[in-house]
Protein backbone atom coordinates (compact mmCIF):
# COMPACT_ATOMS: atom_id res chain seq x y z
CA UNK A 1 0.00 0.00 0.00
CA UNK A 2 1.26 3.50 -0.74
CA UNK A 3 0.04 7.05 -0.23
CA UNK A 4 -1.37 8.33 -3.51
CA UNK A 5 -1.85 11.99 -2.67
CA UNK A 6 -3.04 14.75 -0.36
CA UNK A 7 -6.48 16.37 -0.64
CA UNK A 8 -7.48 19.58 1.12
CA UNK A 9 -10.98 21.04 1.35
CA UNK A 10 -11.43 24.53 -0.12
CA UNK A 11 -14.34 26.93 0.17
CA UNK A 12 -13.75 28.84 -3.06
CA UNK A 13 -12.01 26.92 -5.85
CA UNK A 14 -11.11 29.92 -8.00
CA UNK A 15 -9.60 31.75 -5.03
CA UNK A 16 -7.51 28.71 -4.07
CA UNK A 17 -6.37 28.09 -7.65
CA UNK A 18 -5.25 31.71 -7.91
CA UNK A 19 -3.25 31.38 -4.69
CA UNK A 20 -1.43 28.19 -5.66
CA UNK A 21 -0.84 29.43 -9.19
CA UNK A 22 0.59 32.82 -8.22
CA UNK A 23 2.50 31.83 -5.09
CA UNK A 24 3.62 28.30 -5.99
CA UNK A 25 3.46 28.30 -9.81
CA UNK A 26 1.11 25.32 -9.74
CA UNK A 27 -1.06 24.48 -12.74
CA UNK A 28 -4.00 22.09 -12.85
CA UNK A 29 -3.04 18.76 -14.42
CA UNK A 30 -6.34 16.95 -13.77
CA UNK A 31 -9.71 18.66 -13.62
CA UNK A 32 -12.70 16.79 -12.23
CA UNK A 33 -14.82 19.85 -11.60
CA UNK A 34 -15.15 19.98 -7.82
CA UNK A 35 -11.75 18.27 -7.56
CA UNK A 36 -8.64 19.64 -9.21
CA UNK A 37 -5.16 18.13 -8.96
CA UNK A 38 -2.14 20.42 -9.14
CA UNK A 39 1.20 19.61 -10.74
CA UNK A 40 2.78 18.96 -7.32
CA UNK A 41 0.19 16.24 -6.63
CA UNK A 42 -1.95 18.24 -4.20
CA UNK A 43 -5.71 17.98 -4.81
CA UNK A 44 -8.15 20.78 -4.06
CA UNK A 45 -11.71 19.73 -3.25
CA UNK A 46 -14.80 21.92 -3.03
CA UNK A 47 -17.97 20.60 -1.34
CA UNK A 48 -15.91 18.06 0.55
CA UNK A 49 -18.77 17.45 2.97
CA UNK A 50 -20.93 16.26 0.08
CA UNK A 51 -18.18 14.06 -1.33
CA UNK A 52 -17.42 12.40 2.01
CA UNK A 53 -21.08 12.49 3.11
CA UNK A 54 -20.84 14.23 6.47
CA UNK A 55 -22.56 17.24 8.02
CA UNK A 56 -21.08 20.50 6.72
CA UNK A 57 -20.94 21.88 10.27
CA UNK A 58 -18.16 19.39 11.03
CA UNK A 59 -15.80 20.93 8.48
CA UNK A 60 -13.32 23.26 10.18
CA UNK A 61 -10.74 25.62 8.74
CA UNK A 62 -7.75 27.37 10.37
CA UNK A 63 -7.34 24.32 12.59
CA UNK A 64 -3.53 24.43 13.01
CA UNK A 65 -3.19 20.65 13.09
CA UNK A 66 -1.40 19.99 9.78
CA UNK A 67 0.73 21.70 7.17
CA UNK A 68 1.77 21.38 3.55
CA UNK A 69 5.53 21.46 3.05
CA UNK A 70 7.35 22.88 0.03
CA UNK A 71 11.08 23.29 -0.58
CA UNK A 72 12.81 25.76 -2.86
CA UNK A 73 16.41 26.15 -4.00
CA UNK A 74 15.98 29.95 -4.04
CA UNK A 75 14.45 30.96 -0.72
CA UNK A 76 15.30 34.64 -1.19
CA UNK A 77 13.36 34.73 -4.46
CA UNK A 78 10.34 33.17 -2.75
CA UNK A 79 10.33 35.70 0.10
CA UNK A 80 10.62 38.49 -2.48
CA UNK A 81 7.58 37.04 -4.25
CA UNK A 82 5.67 36.99 -0.97
CA UNK A 83 6.43 40.67 -0.47
CA UNK A 84 4.52 41.32 -3.69
CA UNK A 85 1.44 39.65 -2.16
CA UNK A 86 0.64 41.46 1.09
CA UNK A 87 -2.76 39.74 1.10
CA UNK A 88 -1.08 36.44 2.04
CA UNK A 89 -1.31 35.92 5.80
CA UNK A 90 1.82 34.69 7.57
CA UNK A 91 1.95 32.40 10.56
CA UNK A 92 5.47 33.66 11.19
CA UNK A 93 8.16 35.60 9.35
CA UNK A 94 11.14 33.94 7.71
CA UNK A 95 13.42 32.38 10.31
CA UNK A 96 16.39 30.05 10.56
CA UNK A 97 15.73 26.75 12.29
CA UNK A 98 18.28 25.03 14.56
CA UNK A 99 19.33 22.75 11.68
CA UNK A 100 20.36 25.89 9.69
CA UNK A 101 17.44 25.73 7.25
CA UNK A 102 15.54 28.95 6.54
CA UNK A 103 11.77 28.73 6.33
CA UNK A 104 8.49 30.56 6.59
CA UNK A 105 4.92 29.47 7.26
CA UNK A 106 1.93 31.09 5.62
CA UNK A 107 -1.79 30.39 5.34
CA UNK A 108 -3.58 29.53 2.14
CA UNK A 109 -7.01 31.16 1.57
CA UNK A 110 -8.73 28.50 3.70
CA UNK A 111 -6.33 28.71 6.61
CA UNK A 112 -4.28 25.63 5.77
CA UNK A 113 -0.72 26.13 6.96
CA UNK A 114 1.89 25.99 4.20
CA UNK A 115 5.57 25.86 5.06
CA UNK A 116 8.15 26.90 2.47
CA UNK A 117 11.79 26.27 3.32
CA UNK A 118 15.04 26.16 1.44
CA UNK A 119 15.99 22.67 0.31
CA UNK A 120 18.10 20.72 2.76
CA UNK A 121 20.58 19.94 0.01
CA UNK A 122 21.18 23.67 -0.49
CA UNK A 123 21.68 23.95 3.29
CA UNK A 124 24.27 21.20 3.02
CA UNK A 125 26.03 23.01 0.17
CA UNK A 126 26.28 26.18 2.27
CA UNK A 127 27.76 24.24 5.17
CA UNK A 128 30.33 22.63 2.86
CA UNK A 129 31.23 26.09 1.54
CA UNK A 130 31.84 27.13 5.14
CA UNK A 131 34.29 24.26 5.47
CA UNK A 132 32.10 21.91 7.49
CA UNK A 133 32.93 18.20 7.25
CA UNK A 134 30.42 15.49 6.35
CA UNK A 135 30.28 14.45 10.01
CA UNK A 136 29.65 18.04 11.16
CA UNK A 137 26.97 18.49 8.50
CA UNK A 138 25.24 15.27 9.60
CA UNK A 139 25.09 16.61 13.16
CA UNK A 140 23.85 20.08 12.15
CA UNK A 141 21.23 19.01 9.59
CA UNK A 142 20.11 15.90 11.51
CA UNK A 143 20.16 13.95 8.23
CA UNK A 144 21.55 10.42 7.74
CA UNK A 145 25.21 10.24 6.73
CA UNK A 146 24.47 8.46 3.43
CA UNK A 147 22.24 11.36 2.37
CA UNK A 148 24.84 13.95 3.36
CA UNK A 149 27.50 12.00 1.47
CA UNK A 150 25.32 12.22 -1.66
CA UNK A 151 25.06 15.97 -1.17
CA UNK A 152 28.82 16.18 -0.87
CA UNK A 153 29.37 14.26 -4.11
CA UNK A 154 27.04 16.66 -5.93
CA UNK A 155 28.74 19.61 -4.22
CA UNK A 156 32.09 18.43 -5.59
CA UNK A 157 30.58 17.77 -9.01
CA UNK A 158 31.40 14.07 -8.91
CA UNK A 159 28.04 13.15 -10.43
CA UNK A 160 28.36 15.46 -13.42
CA UNK A 161 29.46 12.72 -15.81
CA UNK A 162 26.04 11.08 -15.95
CA UNK A 163 23.96 14.28 -15.92
CA UNK A 164 22.99 15.31 -19.45
CA UNK A 165 22.62 18.90 -20.63
CA UNK A 166 18.86 18.70 -19.99
CA UNK A 167 19.31 17.44 -16.41
CA UNK A 168 18.51 13.79 -17.08
CA UNK A 169 20.61 11.22 -15.22
CA UNK A 170 21.77 8.82 -17.92
CA UNK A 171 22.82 6.27 -15.29
CA UNK A 172 19.13 5.69 -14.48
CA UNK A 173 18.29 4.77 -18.09
CA UNK A 174 17.97 1.00 -18.74
CA UNK A 175 19.81 1.42 -22.05
CA UNK A 176 22.83 3.18 -20.51
CA UNK A 177 26.11 1.37 -21.28
CA UNK A 178 24.12 -1.18 -23.30
CA UNK A 179 22.65 0.54 -26.36
CA UNK A 180 23.88 4.01 -25.40
CA UNK A 181 26.99 5.59 -23.87
CA UNK A 182 25.02 8.55 -22.56
CA UNK A 183 24.40 12.09 -23.73
CA UNK A 184 27.76 13.57 -22.74
CA UNK A 185 29.98 10.81 -24.16
CA UNK A 186 27.98 10.54 -27.39
CA UNK A 187 27.82 14.33 -27.87
CA UNK A 188 24.04 14.19 -27.89
CA UNK A 189 23.78 11.34 -30.40
CA UNK A 190 21.88 9.07 -28.06
CA UNK A 191 20.19 5.79 -29.00
CA UNK A 192 16.74 7.33 -29.46
CA UNK A 193 18.10 10.24 -31.51
CA UNK A 194 21.17 9.05 -33.48
CA UNK A 195 21.07 12.16 -35.64
CA UNK A 196 21.62 14.27 -32.54
CA UNK A 197 19.46 15.58 -29.71
CA UNK A 198 17.93 19.01 -30.41
CA UNK A 199 18.45 20.09 -26.82
CA UNK A 200 22.14 19.16 -26.91
CA UNK A 201 22.60 20.99 -30.22
CA UNK A 202 20.92 24.10 -28.79
CA UNK A 203 23.21 24.10 -25.73
CA UNK A 204 26.27 23.80 -27.96
CA UNK A 205 25.11 26.63 -30.23
CA UNK A 206 24.75 28.91 -27.20
CA UNK A 207 28.14 27.87 -25.81
CA UNK A 208 26.60 26.76 -22.50
CA UNK A 209 27.55 23.92 -20.17
CA UNK A 210 23.90 22.85 -19.93
CA UNK A 211 20.37 24.27 -19.96
CA UNK A 212 20.63 25.48 -16.37
CA UNK A 213 21.92 28.94 -17.30
CA UNK A 214 19.48 29.49 -20.16
CA UNK A 215 16.89 32.21 -19.59
CA UNK A 216 14.34 30.31 -21.72
CA UNK A 217 14.31 27.21 -19.48
CA UNK A 218 12.09 25.25 -20.06
CA UNK A 219 11.85 26.20 -23.72
CA UNK A 220 9.83 25.02 -26.71
CA UNK A 221 12.50 22.43 -27.57
CA UNK A 222 12.12 20.94 -24.09
CA UNK A 223 8.35 20.74 -24.54
CA UNK A 224 8.75 19.00 -27.90
CA UNK A 225 11.39 16.51 -26.71
CA UNK A 226 9.75 13.89 -24.56
CA UNK A 227 9.54 10.20 -23.88
CA UNK A 228 6.41 9.08 -25.80
CA UNK A 229 5.60 6.60 -23.03
CA UNK A 230 5.14 9.43 -20.49
CA UNK A 231 1.72 10.76 -19.58
CA UNK A 232 1.34 14.54 -19.44
CA UNK A 233 1.62 14.36 -15.65
CA UNK A 234 4.79 12.27 -15.80
CA UNK A 235 6.31 14.60 -18.39
CA UNK A 236 5.62 17.72 -16.29
CA UNK A 237 7.11 15.98 -13.24
CA UNK A 238 10.17 15.04 -15.29
CA UNK A 239 10.64 18.65 -16.38
CA UNK A 240 10.39 19.90 -12.79
CA UNK A 241 12.91 17.32 -11.55
CA UNK A 242 15.39 18.07 -14.34
CA UNK A 243 15.18 21.81 -13.75
CA UNK A 244 15.84 21.24 -10.04
CA UNK A 245 18.92 19.16 -10.94
CA UNK A 246 20.24 21.84 -13.29
CA UNK A 247 19.71 24.62 -10.78
CA UNK A 248 22.05 23.03 -8.24
CA UNK A 249 25.36 24.84 -8.38
CA UNK A 250 27.46 21.77 -9.04
CA UNK A 251 25.65 21.04 -12.30
CA UNK A 252 24.98 24.47 -13.77
CA UNK A 253 28.44 25.90 -14.22
CA UNK A 254 29.97 27.76 -17.11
Amino acid sequence: MKLQGILIAVQNMERSLKFYREIFNQDVIMDFGANKTLRCGLSLQSDFDKLAEFDASLMKFHTHNMELYFETDDFDAFTSLLNEHPEVEKLHEAKTFPWHQRGIRIYDPDGHIVEVSESMESVGFKLFEEGKTIEETVKITQHPQNIVEQWYKRFLGEEDENISVCGSNCAKCPYYKKMCSGCNKSSGKVFHSPQGCAIYSCVQSKNLHDCGKCSSLPCKIWKETRDPSYSDEQFEKSIAERIKTLKTKCISKD
